[in-house]
């Protein structure tokens, strides 16, 4: 693919015309939201539900979002009933022969503790609707999703991370729901299918409105939430929408985390939500590797941008090639600087304030990759150049953006590494600089949520940043190892990282904070700590 063609397909990334959407439980709630924002993306979808009138009123409002005024297919039935999913799996594949995204959503929320009586029966209705239904859907739909090279999203819960009390069938369904989803993902990765699971905090559904006890919860909720809202399904329906998309196209076996502010026409919101026009976005080491592919689509996508880096004819070169990709032929701001220098760090942030005048996106993507040993004699002066990198610059630049950022409502991504999650043999000084860095994420998303700014993460696996003719003999066994060790049969590319940038600073992940989004294609499954010695 071209990079004229990557450009244009994360711009028609929202665009699911001709394809087929089964969304379980889309008769109310979020599996409604999610149903609708596809049809309103122009797919062809089935609204599934136990009770036939809602149903039918669901599919007529589907219908009307629909930008070709698709008819939605009608399929009422229960699935904690036995052949049931089946029934939705034959009605689905007579009337459209095929499918492209199963969203497992449907579920029982039932309040019970776990010396009940009646538990039990609770968990095995549970596990009936959350877990076993949803298996039975996927095998069933496995040889045509193979077919779509399709995608499995399945809805599962932040209570598996944070139990409470007197909901554990849920949380014992929601659990094993999700280990499905990583084990699906390394199972079914091979034939080209992704499985993802997004994981809901408390959500605002219709169903709930009116009683004072739930409306209770969610007031309570929403002052702990550090946004200071609780979620809505649309919110959901967003983070479900990226994880079938394009820009996902890299991503399998990852819970998607939306529990963390709102518009009435979040259907016209979702289609333009890859519209960067008007914005300003700064990405670190933007001059080679992930940063250069980050500000280039940032670029095509119409944002004004910084190239930076420490050598000025790499700059001007990537530069010439970002204007090249804006729709408006916008000049990028040019700011040769070493972040390793006090001076320079102050410097970039001056001249890209002096020549915007603002900020709404800021990416820190500069970092150092050194080999060394703890034990090695010159570790230490490893360590303080990674931090100062990795950490010290991109905090700085944080504190530096705050008003800024305060002002645009504007996110932070900061690029940490799967190294955090399997850590490697010599390469301490970088783990220890990401992990301090995905540390500093999680605790800045507390501290500038009520500013509004969101503060995530990206952590990429092995990326394969310049073609294999390019690269020294150890990255490119490093690059061939991983196309063989990776689910989906392929090292990382920087496009890859820079769709799951965009995906965070844009208006879809809204209700998405403190956030580590693991891009690598499953690689952090089957990755030991001597991964990188070849």
């Amino acid at each position: 693919m071209s990079a004229k063609d990557i450009y244009s397909e994360v711009k028609k990334s929202r665009d699911f015309t001709k394809k087929v959407i089964l969304v379980t439980g889309s008769s109310g709630g979020i599996g409604e939201a999610i149903a609708k924002l596809y049809s309103a993306l122009g797919a062809s979808v089935v609204i599934t539900g136990r009770r036939e009138a809602i149903v039918k009123r669901v599919a007529k409002e589907a219908q009307e979002l629909s930008p070709n005024k698709t008819p939605a297919l009608e399929i009422p039935a229960d699935l904690g009933k036995n052949g049931e999913a089946e029934r939705v799996f034959n009605e689905t594949i007579k009337t459209f022969k095929r499918l492209d995204v199963l969203v497992n959503n449907a579920g029982d929320y039932i309040k019970a503790n776990g010396t009940d009586d009646n538990f039990l029966d609770v968990l095995d209705r549970s596990l009936k609707v959350d877990l076993k239904a949803s298996l039975t859907l996927i095998r069933l739909f496995e040889p045509y999703l193979k077919q779509s090279k399709g995608n499995v999203v399945n809805i599962s819960s932040v209570f598996t991370e944070r139990p409470q009390k007197s909901y554990l069938g849920y949380q014992l369904a929601k659990q094993a729901l999700e280990m499905s989803t990583t084990t699906l993902a390394l199972e079914l990765a091979p034939h080209g299918i992704r499985v993802n699971s997004v994981g809901i905090g408390i959500v605002r559904s219709h169903v709930t409105h009116d009683d004072p006890n739930v409306m209770k919860i969610f007031n309570e909720a929403a002052k702990q939430t550090p946004l200071g809202r609780i979620g809505t399904p649309d919110d959901i329906a967003k983070g479900v929408v990226f994880l079938s998309s394009s820009d996902a196209s890299f991503i399998t076996g990852h819970n998607l985390v939306i529990d963390g502010g709102i518009n009435n026409d979040i259907y016209q919101e979702v289609r333009d939500s890859r519209n960067f026009t008007g914005k300003i976005v700064l990405v670190t080491g933007s001059a080679s590797g992930i940063g250069e592919q980050i500000v280039k689509l940032y670029s095509a996508l119409g944002a004004s941008v910084v190239v930076t880096g420490r050598k000025a004819s790499e700059i001007s070169k990537v530069a010439k090639e970002v204007q090249e990709l804006s729709p408006k032929k916008l000049k990028p701001l040019e700011v040769t600087a070493d972040l390793t220098k006090d001076e320079d760090l102050k410097r970039l942030f001056d001249e890209t304030i002096k020549a915007y005048k603002g900020l709404d996106v800021l990416v820190n993507s500069a970092g150092l990759l050194i080999n060394s040993s703890a034990t090695d004699k010159d570790f230490l002066s490893v360590l303080d150049k990674s931090e100062k990198i990795d950490l010290r610059a991109s905090l700085e630049l944080i504190r530096l953006s705050v008003p800024y950022l305060q002002k645009s409502k504007g996110t932070v991504v900061n690029i940490c590494s799967t190294f955090t999650i399997h850590p490697q043999k010599s390469y301490l000084g970088y783990e220890l600089a990401k992990q301090a860095l995905s540390m500093a994420t999680n605790v800045l998303s507390l501290e500038l949520a009520p500013q509004g700014i969101r503060v995530n993460s990206i952590s990429p696996g092995i990326v394969q940043s310049h073609p294999l003719n390019e690269t020294l003999p150890w990255e490119k066994r490093v690059i061939e190892k991983a196309a063989k060790t990776t689910p989906l049969a392929r090292p990382g590319l920087p496009i890859d990282i820079a769709k799951g940038i965009v995906f965070l600073s844009s208006s879809d992940a809204s209700f998405i904070t403190g956030h580590n989004l693991v891009v690598d294609g499953g690689l952090r499954y089957n990755m030991d700590s001597d991964f990188m010695n070849v």
